[in-house]
């Protein structure tokens, strides 16, 4: 039979090929009833011919059908036979020119007809080396991009680019992330770009590795990249913190924790941690305050439980909040420490407590008049408690309004008043006469308010004046509790009916005969003053009461006078006369009586005050008094409103009870 990949001829027992060492199927090339190569060809098992190999001098064509003797061409290959050239040329049947496929064969290569009809040899090569090379190439390009894809896109090549940067990273290049110079701009983002390619959760990943592995300072150093390109990771930056309490770092460590109650105040990790730190390092304060801080955010009912624990409790009073007449209190408030700490307490809003509290010595307090907030704290050491907080509202009795005698009505003659106390709803008798006991009543009928520094009723009769009254009174306990105020209005119909009151005719207003000769007050110019009293000893420039006008100040043998630039004109605001130069209002003037002044203007007849003054009426803006200046000196002062609602001042001044000076000015 013919091996079916060489083409030699191989014993029909034979397995293999003796010369490729092929396995030979016995079935492949039986004979049949076709011979040669068209039956190898087509796969008949029966040819009983195959193709002869070519005679020397041609090249056998694909397709010939020459047969031989198979046991002839056995023995010569075998054993070095050859064809006769008659045989050859016998079997010969196509011409030598014919192209067609050479059938391989054992011997040597056959010879291939060119073009130019030269012969030469052809040894056929099994290997393809430019396919190889293509396929070597190919592999190598595919490689690379298999490794780049799997360095970009796997976790395992995320790992192996994040421990690179994390072995490279300086403390330069730290601070240059994080910088804000403008001139580092561009290699700022350069940077930011190479280690933003890698997903930022590999870098905590990676860090998560050397702490495990028990190398803290790669494990900071890639948790701190991992922060720059993810700065908010809560549980990263918890990992960063804890690996620098493990370095023994706890300023870097109490710093990450804080940070981290910004990013989420409702995470308890943080709070617990800094609470270990501060206590670990002594700083109770800050603890205590780290756990009400913890409650607040957190919710957390263990927070709440373990500051209560740990720090003082809370004062004690013995009375509650509310409202105490100070009068009926049986005792002090009693304030003190459950454990016997000391107990610092103030009523003032504004007091930082405990440096700014009292001590509360043997835990009372003496209550005082008023609404007043109480806060206290205990303090044990460095450890303040929560403070105590109660609102006290503590007074004294009001004792009720006076009552008069004599009922408010017209009256055809002048009368007489009495005061007497008022009933105090709710008291007995005796409480009723203790309350009376302890009064002071005070009076008015000049129309003022009556207050402690009017004029004192001591059970005698309060003289009326003519004319229309309104008395008011007001009575004062031993508390210093003022009454609300008695106003009874009266009408005496009787002669001599009462004087004008200063800058008023009757009910209408009217300065004109309260006026001095010669000037009147914002109205007079500087140049008609000088015209009218001469020129002045001397011209200072001053200021006038609260105006920012500019005044001047003239001064003469008399007295002085002084103007004020209003409205573009010099106009007399005050003058202040020693020596009578001129007429006075109503004929009373320098060297006049208190007496004397008084009888020409209004006077209800008030009775002197404790403190030496006399209201002489009252109808504000109009008001007559005598008055009592800080030296000592008296002076009696009216005061009036013009129809330019100018506010006009005239006071005299008294020395050994006679006028000494007097003074005109305006008030603005």
């Amino acid at each position: 039979m013919i091996c079916k990949k060489c083409g030699c001829l191989v014993p029909d027992d034979a397995l293999t090929c003796d010369k490729c060492g092929t396995y030979q199927d016995g079935d492949s090339f039986r004979i049949s009833g076709e011979t040669g190569v068209k039956a190898i060809r087509q796969g008949r098992a029966s040819a009983k011919t195959v193709t002869l190999p070519p005679r020397p001098g041609r090249m056998q064509t694909y397709g010939e059908e020459e047969t031989y003797d198979p046991q002839q061409e056995y023995a010569r290959r075998a054993y070095g036979g050859s064809y006769g050239s008659s045989y050859g040329r016998a079997m010969d049947s196509r011409p030598d020119t014919r192209r067609g496929v050479p059938v391989q064969t054992g011997s040597k290569p056959p010879l291939v007809r060119q073009h130019n009809s030269r012969r030469r040899g052809v040894r056929r090569s099994r290997t393809n080396w430019m396919l190889i090379g293509l396929l070597a190439v190919f592999v190598v390009m595919l490689a690379g991009v298999g490794y780049m894809v799997y360095m970009s896109q796997s976790d395992e090549g995320h790992r192996i680019t994040a421990r690179k940067l994390v072995l490279e990273a300086t403390e330069e290049q730290f601070q240059l992330a994080v910088t804000r110079d403008p001139t580092l701009l561009e290699p700022q983002e350069e940077l930011m770009r190479e280690w933003t390619g890698i997903p930022s959760q590999t870098f905590w990943q990676i860090g998560e590795e050397y702490l495990d592995a028990g190398d803290l300072t790669t494990c900071i150093t890639a948790f701190r990249l991992a922060d720059v390109v993810d700065p908010d990771n809560y549980d990263g930056l918890l990992l960063m913190a804890s690996s620098y309490e493990l370095m023994g770092n706890q300023t870097e460590a109490e710093a990450l924790y804080l940070r981290l109650l910004e990013i989420s105040a409702f995470r308890a990790e943080a709070y617990t941690a800094l609470i270990r730190i501060y206590q670990a390092q002594g700083r109770r304060p800050e603890a205590a305050d780290m756990m009400k801080l913890a409650y607040e955010n957190t919710d957390r009912e263990s927070f709440r439980l373990q500051r209560k624990d740990y720090i003082p409790a809370s004062p004690q009073v013995n009375l509650v909040a509310g409202r105490y007449e100070i009068s009926a209190m049986e005792e002090d408030i009693l304030i003190t420490s459950p454990q016997g700490y000391d107990v610092y307490y103030t009523s003032d809003d504004n007091a930082v407590l405990p440096q700014d509290g009292i001590l509360a010595q043997e835990g009372v307090i003496v209550p005082v008049e008023g609404t007043i907030k109480l806060r206290a704290v205990c303090v044990s050491g460095d450890l303040v408690s929560d403070p105590l907080s109660v609102s006290y509202t503590f007074f004294y009795p009001t004792p009720p309004a006076p009552k008069s005698n004599l009922a408010p009505n017209t009256y055809k003659s002048v009368q007489a008043v009495h005061l007497r106390p008022g009933k105090e709803e709710g008291l007995t008798k005796k409480e009723q006469a203790e309350m009376e006991a302890n009064l002071t009543y005070y009076y008015t009928i000049d129309g003022s308010t009556p207050t402690e520094e009017s004029p004192i009723y001591d059970g005698t009769a309060i003289q009326m004046p003519t004319g229309r009254v309104t008395l008011k009174a007001v009575c004062v306990n031993q508390y210093g509790k003022m009454s609300s105020t008695l106003e009874v209005g009266y009408k005496f119909d009787t002669k001599p009916y009462p004087l004008n009151m200063y800058g008023m005719n009757g009910t209408t207003v009217d300065v004109s005969a309260d006026l001095f000769d010669g000037f009147e007050l914002n109205k007079t110019s500087q140049e008609e003053f000088v015209s009218r009293f001469g020129s002045p000893k001397s011209v200072l420039d001053t200021t006038y009461l609260h105006l920012t006008e500019p005044a001047r100040h003239l001064e003469y043998d008399w007295g002085y006078a002084v103007f004020a630039l209003l409205n573009n004109k010099w106009q007399l605001v005050r003058v202040e006369m020693r020596s009578g130069f001129t007429g006075t209002p109503r004929g009373v003037g320098l060297g006049s009586s208190e007496a004397e002044v008084t009888g020409v203007f209004k006077d209800f007849g008030q009775v002197q005050a404790p403190n030496g003054t006399r209201g002489l009426y009252y109808d504000y803006p109009r008001v007559g008094q005598v008055l009592i200046a800080e030296d000592g000196t008296r002076y009696i002062q009216y005061t009036c409103q013009t129809l330019e609602s100018k506010n006009w001042v005239l006071q005299y001044w008294l020395q050994n009870g006679h006028v000494k000076r007097i003074v005109h000015y305006y008030q603005p």
